[in-house]
């Protein structure tokens, strides 16, 4: 017995994963991205769970959706750790109400300006240059990274700490339901999140 006991001492304790919530206003390059880079980054230690929402470009309406995900999940006792929203900046009406529920929620609303597609550019080259949407478009199906809306199987992740070093010289002041300049994008917040990290952004 007195065995069995040193054995069971012995045994390394690990810790549960932390559980990201990670609810994205696009449906198709967004989950791919993150579900992408969750494979990618898979050993550190976090998992992010993402949900796509069909609620069209309403920053307001992901976040009021990511609190009902987050809440029902409470309720099954499957809480999650920490909270994202991935939005664009494009010409929304209801952003500024957005950052608001999201801070009240303790919710991390990610605003990529002008869109997503700026943050999927840095894996490739770290020019600086601020496009327009329909540019910022044929310039990632040009680099290889996306066809459409679709992400490319060859996808880049292991530059990943390269768009993150990009990301913080463009936008030094990143945080949470910050807009920041043209372009920028704060998904190193969620990179940090995703590697058990968090450099205390809120």
């Amino acid at each position: 017995m007195a065995g069995g006991q040193r054995r069971r001492r012995g045994r390394p304790h690990r810790q549960p994963a932390r559980r990201i919530l990670v609810v994205t206003e696009g449906t198709r390059t967004e989950p791919q991205y993150v579900e992408g880079l969750n494979r990618y980054l898979r050993s550190r230690g976090a998992t992010a769970i993402v949900k796509p929402v069909s609620v069209g470009k309403d920053p307001l309406k992901v976040v009021q959706k990511c609190v009902e995900k987050r809440d029902e999940a409470a309720q099954n006792d499957k809480e999650y750790d920490d909270c994202v929203c991935l939005v664009d900046v494009d010409e929304h009406q209801t952003l500024p109400a957005a950052v608001q529920l999201a801070e009240r929620e303790n919710i991390r609303l990610l605003i990529s300006n002008l869109k997503f597609e700026a943050w999927l550019r840095w894996h490739a080259e770290h020019k600086r240059s601020a496009l327009t949407s329909t540019q910022l478009d044929d310039l990632v199906t040009k680099l290889g990274l996306v066809k459409g809306k679709i992400l490319s199987q060859s996808f880049p992740f292991n530059q990943v700490h390269d768009a993150c070093k990009t990301a913080r010289v463009v936008d030094p002041d990143m945080r949470p339901g910050r807009k920041g300049p043209d372009p920028s994008s704060p998904m190193p917040i969620l990179v940090d999140l995703m590697q058990g990290a968090d450099r205390g952004y809120d």
